[in-house]
């Protein structure tokens, strides 16, 4: 009688536990993050030419709007990441 009593006890907590578990919300922080089609060109542009998108460089700006904006490499680019062009 007393084994029955434990294993119904261990079941019933284990019961709750995967209870808890199972409603337990995930954080909002770990949703991934969403670019615009702007902010995945320049991403796109960095990652081809091995420049960190996080820089601010005027040189590196002026060549991504003069050689990488409205290029088919960027339309290719794009389009490989799902954005209709």
């Amino acid at each position: 009688m007393k084994d029955l009593i434990r294993i119904t006890i261990l079941g019933a907590c284990a019961a709750a536990i995967i209870a808890v578990a199972s409603v337990d919300d995930v954080p909002e922080t770990d949703q991934p993050v969403t670019l615009t089609p702007a902010e995945l060109s320049w991403v796109e542009f960095c990652k081809a030419k091995g420049y960190d998108p996080q820089t601010r460089q005027v040189e590196i700006i002026d060549e991504f709007l003069d050689t990488w904006r409205g290029s088919t490499v960027e339309e290719e680019a794009l389009s490989r990441q799902g954005v209709e062009v």
